[in-house]
């Protein structure tokens, strides 16, 4: 296979994403700025997922003593091992594998228990619905108290953060980075604060670690979690860490076959003895070809220089808010330099008839040359565009194929739909 010859210096080239060397319909080029939904996927994890499906293929889960068994074992063992070391975690045996973050989200709404009078949740106004709705339910079923902090420009301020922890605070939720300002909280700041406070915290790292190097030990946090398809991964795998102690704290939902060591005869009834973690958590069949597309995944991040990464992105998140910030009526959501420290741009556009929808259809297929696949909507974040007033922003988002060529397209694709005034009725859109 030839390389692209516009492919990165930071170690993940172009030419590893297979979607970016074909036209779509039409011969048009796909300018990909989307990749905060998902990122388009790497060629290694899906070769090595498709061998495993064909060349493997059994039953895990230590259910089975033959080969192909053991195989498949190997391949979760492996993974395991792939995402602790991506993480930073301690042991291997502080990785939970879900189906995606919001599944592993679900899980410590569900199944961890709050420090008896500690039934107070904090978490921002920025956070996706698939953090606060878990959180929702959970506080709806048990009495809990769930408060919202207020942001400022997509920047959460430390000292709101430390007048709202009290005696109460159980847990605080965080995204490590916002899928709507972009930019970065303060993690291991507000770990600090809520660990003082006797309060436990949350990193919801699905936009962070696409671009940056977390290390959980480094930043202190319990909890943090992320899906293996926005880094190029599989669809249907995720990860959660849970310092272990916490992890073994955990039970009841999921449950399921390989958590339990023995069903055990009690007055009750037949009560569970259950397995230390990760397998606790982990009930069932896992997607063994899933787990081995992760370890590809990961072992190409290994090799990532993330400065260089970091670098690139910023230089094209500064590229679109100066073009944005340029254009009559388009307001961009955040500050340059905060922007900068994430991977996205989100916009709106004041003082017109304006349809985000319409707009995303028309750089789809409005264009003769390209097809610019952007995101329109509340992107799941219904309470930061409540408090901003806000029915819809447009984001990009960027990744390591992205150029800055695909900045200059989209730009120039709005500047034409919005000299001509285009507009259309609303559709709501999440």
């Amino acid at each position: 296979m030839s390389r692209d010859p516009r492919d990165s210096h930071f170690g993940l080239g172009r030419s590893e994403f297979p979607r970016l060397r074909r036209p779509l319909a039409g011969g048009r080029r796909l300018v990909y700025l989307d990749s905060a939904c998902t990122a388009l996927k790497l060629r290694g994890p899906a070769d090595r997922m498709r061998e495993f499906y064909l060349e493997d293929g059994g039953c895990g889960g230590g259910r089975a003593l033959y080969e192909l068994s053991r195989r498949a074992e190997g391949a979760a063992a492996e993974a395991r091992e792939a995402a602790a070391g991506f993480l930073g975690a301690a042991t291997p045996e502080e990785v939970v594998f879900t189906s995606g973050a919001t599944a592993a989200l679900n899980l410590v709404a569900g199944a961890f228990p709050l420090p008896r009078g500690r039934g107070e949740i904090l978490l921002t106004d920025l956070e996706h619905n698939s953090a606060y709705l878990p959180f929702y339910e959970r506080a709806r079923r048990d009495r809990l108290r769930l408060r919202v902090l207020p942001t400022q420009g997509g920047r959460l301020d430390p000292a709101v953060l430390r007048r709202a922890l009290s005696k109460r605070t159980g847990l605080v939720v965080l995204p490590h980075a916002s899928n709507v300002y972009g930019g970065v909280l303060p993690l291991k700041e507000a770990v600090g604060l809520a660990h003082d406070a006797g309060a436990l915290v949350l990193a919801d790292d699905a936009q962070y670690v696409q671009s940056h190097r977390s290390d959980v030990q480094e930043s202190g946090v319990d909890f943090a979690l992320f899906s293996a398809h926005k880094l190029g991964g599989p669809f249907g795998v995720g990860v959660l860490y849970g310092k272990a102690h916490l992890l073994n704290r955990m039970s009841g939902l999921p449950a399921g076959g390989g958590t339990v060591s023995a069903l055990r005869r009690s007055r009750h009834g037949w009560e569970p003895d259950y397995l230390d973690a990760p397998k606790r958590l982990e009930p069932g069949i896992a997607d063994y070809a899933g787990l081995a597309g992760l370890t590809e995944t990961l072992r190409l991040y290994a090799r990532l220089d993330y400065p260089a990464l970091r670098a690139h992105i910023a230089a094209l998140v500064r590229r679109a808010a100066r073009g944005l910030n340029s254009l009559p009526g388009v307001r961009v959501l955040g500050s340059e330099d905060h922007l900068a420290e994430g991977s996205l741009v989100s916009f709106h556009v004041a003082g017109r008839a304006f349809s985000a929808p319409d707009l995303a259809l028309y750089l789809d297929s409005g264009l003769a040359r390209h097809s610019v696949a952007v995101r329109a909507g509340t992107h799941c974040a219904h309470i930061l565009h409540g408090r901003l007033g806000l029915q819809e922003t447009v984001r990009l988002s960027f990744f390591a194929y992205s150029r800055e060529e695909d900045v200059d397209v989209f730009l120039a694709a709005l500047r034409g739909y919005l000299a001509r005034g285009r507009a259309a009725p609303r559709r709501q859109l999440a």
